[in-house]
């Protein structure tokens, strides 16, 4: 067995440039091992949309401004 170090980028693998890879001249079965833990696309639009509904939960449970932000601007200027 031979271990070939390289990076993967999310479209393909590209082994790193000092690394040194036989020819051959048929197909070779191989194994990829991540050396880290990669997250599937799926649960990083879940985090996203969970993300969504904590901020609107967190605005629907603040209370209503007094003012306008347009007067919230303006006497923030004054300070």
């Amino acid at each position: 067995m031979l271990t070939v170090r390289g990076v993967y980028d999310g479209k393909e693998i590209r082994i790193l440039p000092w690394e040194r890879i036989p020819r051959v001249r048929r197909e070779i079965p191989v194994a990829i091992v991540f050396l880290e833990e990669v997250e599937a696309e799926g649960s990083r639009a879940q985090r996203q949309v969970e993300a969504a509904q904590r901020m609107r939960a967190a605005r629907t449970a603040m209370a209503p401004l007094n003012m306008s932000v347009k007067d919230l601007v303006e006497a923030g200027r004054e300070r």
